[in-house]
């Protein structure tokens, strides 16, 4: 059975992601910065594990913990308010 680790699974596209894997048979690493129990449903083949894109030793953590996968959906993100220069 193949392995997706997913970052920024706590809401959006990337809790949508881990629901659409893990409905198609897959193991789902579902990463965020603070894990939260029953956003996604209960399954031998779903894990919640604390990621933050933003720093090292979380990432190394993560990967460690997580072990071998087969795809990574790179979704983690921040939303900025205000004006943009370019």
């Amino acid at each position: 059975m193949k392995t997706v680790l997913i970052t920024g699974s706590s809401s959006g596209y990337g809790l949508e992601t881990a629901r659409h894997f893990q409905a198609m048979g897959w193991n789902v690493i579902a990463t965020m910065r603070t894990p939260r129990e029953g956003i996604l449903p209960k399954s031998d083949r779903i894990r919640l594990l604390p990621l933050d894109v933003t720093n090292a030793e979380s990432i190394t953590a993560a990967l460690s913990a997580a072990g071998p996968i087969d795809v990574l959906v790179n979704n983690a993100g921040i939303g900025l308010m205000g004006a943009l220069e370019a």
